[in-house]
């Protein structure tokens, strides 16, 4: 889960930055746990497991970077 609500919030504007197809309800449905963001991704762009991972992996590396 990010650290604060401050940091979630910005996080937030990424993640619908990144993955558009999102609705804002998947990304507050997250509520934090970036953990599940693959299962949104999959389900939005119809990615099987594996890419959807690896897509949601080189975001959260992104972010670690910024």
């Amino acid at each position: 889960m990010t650290s604060s609500k401050n940091d979630w919030k910005e996080t937030k504007g990424k993640i619908k930055a990144k993955f558009g197809k999102l609705s804002d309800s998947d990304i507050d449905g997250l509520n934090g746990h970036m953990d599940q963001l693959p299962n949104k991704v999959q389900k939005a762009y119809q990615y099987d497991k594996a890419k959807a991972e690896q897509e949601c992996k080189a975001f959260t590396d992104s972010l670690k970077k910024s």
